[in-house]
């Protein structure tokens, strides 16, 4: 209730409310929906192209990816993985169909296009759900320091703009915490819902049954007051059933294909990812941190530990725990893996944000009543320092590597480098392994001539380590170094994917003995 105290004395009024909230979500989709249209890709966009498009053609709306059959060899296997999220893209292409005006849009690249929007549309409802659910958590000064956090987040632009199940498990993920908010009512209902999108999230990814006790707080709270009866708990687990058969129909038909596919992932997951994993196996925290304090910024996450405390001090402990819990759950489990990717965290992002514009506002708050500045000014200038480093980090994904500029730009610079040393060998490799220098150690002993190397540097131990043995095996000779879009930043996707750095070698001889 708190919350909806603030929430009535922020502002100058609606208008000035409904303004900023709209300018905020002109910002989220902005940024999402910007070049979405473009050239660039992800290698598992190929799964919704191909298993959506076999849906589409042959009437068989089962989404084993093994029936898919023009999917490469390495992703046709028996795998019900992202199951929901390839439902949910069908339906929507079905739905695009009945609107006038769409068949050439349709057409292009086989509703390729249809299927990436429907990722922007997503993550864009993800910013008007945060600033909802913030709005309950502290108001609108809360919701809308949470909304540009999110709106300019580069982790959740990045998801919207491929054809992958990151922004609907983020929107289910925020749904699911909404439905599980405690209320002045019992809300049966709402607590029932939130168990079945619970289901359809684990028919999307396995990882989401770590959430799978979101409901048991309202329930509890309703039951503690008498507001609901002991069967609801009961029920909750056939909710989270319907809500599975839902998403992953052919997962019930077929429990043995389910398990083989998930098997493999736990495999995946268990093993070694170069450049995304550490060269000795060991556990991906240290990965994780470094990430999240290079593209949100310490001070951020510094904000969002405010934010724990501030809920903690105020004694909301069910609120709390919605909030903090998932973060807590999914940057705890990931960390003890052995393979970091961030987009398995994206869907508590939005989560982390709100805990960080509620110590941010409170931090505002403090710092106007001692300074006599008013605190308006005060959030929008801590909450703008804070969507700072993330902000810069997705103007350049976005204008430059999204629209096609940065490739552009490196395609040139290359011709000019070429053109500097006419070699007659040109090898570009990435350094993950020995096998490059053992190819390269052939080609000398065969007598052949000098070398323009192009070495692609993702800013991980595996390639720094090659480097080093680069230099003690051959005479080489760095003619030019390219940063990137992303200088400084830690082994991500951000470099794996689009722009990583580039070191060109003149490479001459093997040294005597190497």
């Amino acid at each position: 209730m708190a919350g909806a105290e603030e929430s009535r004395k922020w502002g100058s009024g609606r208008p000035a409310w409904w303004c900023a909230l709209g300018a905020v979500m002109l910002l989220g989709l902005g940024l999402r929906v910007a070049h979405y249209h473009e050239g660039y890709g992800h290698p598992d966009e190929a799964i919704t192209v191909e298993v959506v498009g076999h849906m589409r053609s042959s009437g068989d709306w089962d989404t084993n990816w093994a029936k898919a059959p023009n999917l490469e060899a390495g992703l046709r296997y028996d795998q019900y993985n992202f199951s929901s999220h390839l439902f949910a893209t069908f339906g929507f292409y079905r739905l695009v169909k009945v609107l006038p005006g769409t068949a050439g849009w349709r057409a292009e690249r086989e509703g390729f296009w249809v299927y990436r929007f429907f990722s922007v549309l997503l993550a864009t409802a993800v910013v008007w759900q945060t600033m909802r659910l913030a709005e309950r958590v502290g108001g609108r000064a809360v919701a809308l320091g949470a909304g540009v956090l999110v709106a300019g987040a580069v982790l959740l632009v990045q998801d919207a703009h491929f054809s992958r199940p990151e922004a609907f498990v983020t929107a289910l993920t925020l749904a699911a915490v909404a439905l599980s908010w405690p209320r002045e009512r019992g809300a049966p209902a709402a607590i029932l819902g939130a168990a079945g999108v619970l289901g359809v999230l684990v028919a999307c990814k396995i990882s989401m049954l770590a959430l799978a006790w979101l409901p048991l707080v309202p329930w509890w709270a309703a039951w503690r007051a008498g507001r609901v009866r002991g069967w609801l708990l009961a029920a909750l687990p056939v909710a989270g059933l319907v809500g599975f058969a839902a998403g992953a129909p052919g997962a019930l038909a077929h429990p043995q294909v389910w398990w083989h596919g998930l098997q493999h992932l736990m495999v995946q997951y268990a093993g070694l990812h170069p450049p995304h994993s550490h060269m000795d196996g060991g556990p991906v925290a240290d990965m994780m941190a470094a990430y999240f304090g290079a593209t949100l910024g310490w001070p951020l996450l510094l904000a969002a530990g405010g934010g724990v405390v501030v809920l903690a001090v105020r004694r909301r402990w069910a609120e709390l725990g919605l909030l903090a819990g998932p973060v807590v759950l999914f940057a705890g489990y990931f960390a003890t893996r052995s393979v970091f990717f961030e987009r398995n965290l994206s869907h508590v992002v939005p989560l982390l944000l709100i805990l960080a514009a509620v110590g941010a506002v409170a931090a505002a708050r403090w710092f106007a009543t001692r300074v006599r500045v008013a605190e308006s000014v005060a959030v929008a200038v801590l909450v703008g320092a804070l969507v700072l480093p993330s902000v810069r980090l997705t103007w350049r994904l976005v204008q430059v590597e999204f629209s096609g500029e940065g490739p552009r730009r490196r395609g040139e610079a290359e011709e000019a480098l070429r053109a500097r040393h006419p070699v007659g060998k040109w090898h570009d490799v990435s350094l993950l392994n020995d096998g490059p220098l053992g190819e390269l150690t052939q080609h000398f002993q065969a007598g052949k001539g000098p070398v323009l190397l192009r070495v692609t540097d993702y800013n991980d131990e595996w390639t720094a380590f090659s480097l080093r043995l680069l230099d003690a095996r051959f005479e080489a000779k760095t003619v030019a170094d390219a940063s990137g879009s992303f200088p400084g930043l830690p082994t991500c996707t951000l470099l794996t994917y689009y722009s990583p750095r580039l070191r060109y070698f003149l490479v001459t001889a093997a040294r005597p003995g190497a």
